[in-house]
């Protein structure tokens, strides 16, 4: 990857392009090519470095004891994850990072961000990092919104509301296909379907595969 291609990246905005090659060496970057379904980092796992996706998608899951799935989130391109791992080595991971498709992550190491030195860039990137971690921190304050209702419909209607206000408008494209938004929400996906079609034949929405439109907000 080009040194000017990391730029456009959210974790390195605002360096200097001159500036990355010492960035990825003092942070011990190594880049990683993955392949769908491929395991990145595993729950359990200690001292797990920070993620940046560079290519592709990859999926946070939860799996319990029983084998109950749950999908936490995900990282498109530019994305951080596992971060707050990599800040406390000693906590073992609770969740896995499974790529969703074909791509490629970057590693890092944050921790010696906060190093000694007066580097310009480092206080860019922990700026940059600090801003990153409150949007994350918010999308997870949102997500609580329509996980703590007790119907799948409650959960339902509570999403598509948050989606619909995120894009500003009445029509949008889900980020997950019917599996993965049955574990987004945490519910089982038949259950799921029979709601959307219960919501269909309500008038409330139409959806076609990933594409959604509310027909009467105020119904929800």
């Amino acid at each position: 990857m080009e040194n000017s291609a990391y730029l456009a990246l959210p974790l390195f905005a605002g360096l200097a392009a001159g500036d990355i090659p010492a960035a990825l060496a003092a942070l011990d970057a190594l880049c990683r090519p993955f392949a769908k379904g491929e395991t990145l980092l595993e729950a359990g796992q200690h001292g797990a470095p920070m993620g940046v996706v560079l290519a592709g998608r990859v999926l946070i899951e939860h799996l319990d004891l029983w084998g109950n799935r749950t999908l936490l989130g995900r990282a498109a391109e530019g994305e951080l994850f596992a971060e707050t791992y990599a800040f406390l080595p000693d906590q073992p991971m609770l969740v896995s990072v499974v790529a969703a498709e074909r791509g490629e992550a970057l590693f890092l190491d944050p921790g010696k961000l906060m190093a000694p030195g007066g580097e310009p860039w480092r206080w860019q990137m922990m700026q940059n990092l600090l801003h990153i971690l409150a949007g994350k921190n918010l999308n997870l304050a949102r997500r609580s919104l329509y996980t703590a209702p007790k119907t799948i419909r409650e959960r339902v209607t509570a999403y598509f509301s948050t989606l619909a206000v995120q894009k500003g408008s009445l029509e949008f494209e889900l980020p997950f296909d019917r599996q993965q938004l049955a574990d987004h929400l945490g519910v089982d996906r038949s259950a799921l379907s029979s709601t959307l079609s219960a919501m269909q034949r309500d008038g409330l929405l139409t959806i076609d595969r990933r594409r959604v439109c509310l027909k009467k907000a105020e119904g929800l």
